[in-house]
């Protein structure tokens, strides 16, 4: 809502580039397929900072969606994934973008990362999937806000599926 409102007091539609058709309904699914398997290379190593991440979602988020219904998952990626979106991509993106590109590409992704500033590694892994998010609106010569949108959806609710798995796993490990 936020960047709908700002979004019209500076002249900027943040819906502007949002169409709905099955072509780009697929490539958005398409393109959720890299970023699992980054997710899934993550899950596996054993880093330091991977694992100060897994443990800071156990303690923090899994519990809360331990909790969830599949349907209130859904719901919950569908939010974020729209949300941000429109927010980082369809607003502020779309808002630089005519002034300088690249500068655009730097700000919206800088502040996508910081958005999610759960760790110092997790902004930086935040940042560079927002670059790959924004370059899935910027890479078309048609560019659909749709596909980031089911993208960034998509991930989520896998990712939302894989943290329970490991908050689960890892309690009945603890008993």
């Amino acid at each position: 809502m936020a960047a709908l409102t700002v979004g019209w007091l500076v002249g900027t539609d943040p819906l502007a580039t949002l169409t709905f058709n099955l072509r780009d309904t697929l490539l958005g699914l398409i393109a959720t397929l890299p970023m699992l398997l980054f997710l899934v290379i993550c899950l596996m190593a054993p880093t330091e900072g991977l694992g100060r991440i897994r443990e800071f979602l156990r303690r923090t988020i899994a519990p809360l969606l331990n909790q969830c219904r599949l349907a209130d998952l859904v719901l919950l990626a569908l939010l974020a994934g729209v949300c941000e979106e429109v927010f980082f991509r369809g607003f502020i993106f779309l808002a630089i973008e005519p002034l300088n590109p690249f500068f655009a590409v730097m700000v919206t992704n800088l502040l996508f990362g910081l958005a999610h500033a759960v760790t110092p590694l997790y902004t930086v892994i935040a940042a560079f999937l927002g670059l790959y998010l924004t370059s899935l609106l910027s890479i078309d010569s048609t560019p659909n806000l749709l596909v980031p949108i089911i993208a960034h959806t998509v991930y989520d609710l896998i990712a939302f599926l894989f943290v329970i798995r490991d908050y689960r796993r890892h309690a009945a490990d603890s008993e």
